[in-house]
């Protein structure tokens, strides 16, 4: 069997080709693991208000609604709370709670044209009333 020889640029040429491509990699990396923060703030938030629905289902108070809803929010920096609650008066009517929440990018996005560094987003759940006014029940899991 022949042995190939390298040449000393070769050697050379391949440290170089990894120094272009490794910052397009970690780029890569970095921005999968933003999207996965991404989807656990937004999955974070839509459970906040389902469950600040449900307390206001089985009979809470807006600021028990409120209570729940930032208790279960997941520790999010920037969760902005509840925005709005709106209920209907009477037992099968509807309880709509709606929380806001302000989703800083760790990757440099902004310097994609179109691209803001922050996304925003709104999430409302509704749930129907199963009881009304006095609010006796307690919203704990």
């Amino acid at each position: 069997m022949r042995k190939e020889r390298r040449r000393k640029g070769e050697r050379g040429q391949a440290v170089i080709e990894m120094a272009l491509a490794t910052p397009f990699l970690l780029m890569f990396v970095f921005f999968l693991a933003d999207l996965a923060l991404l989807g656990y703030s937004y999955v974070s938030v839509t459970n906040a208000v389902r469950e600040g629905a449900r307390c206001g289902a089985v009979g809470g108070s807006d600021a028990e609604i409120a209570a729940r809803v930032e208790e279960t929010s997941g520790g999010l920096a920037n969760f902005e709370g509840v925005t709005s609650i709106s209920r209907d008066p009477f037992i099968g009517g509807d309880v709509t709670v709606e929380a806001a929440y302000e989703y800083d990018w760790i990757t440099p996005v902004g310097l994609v044209p179109g691209l803001d560094k922050t996304l925003s987003f709104t999430k409302s759940a509704t749930m129907r009333m199963e009881t009304t006014p006095p609010y006796t029940k307690e919203c704990t899991p």
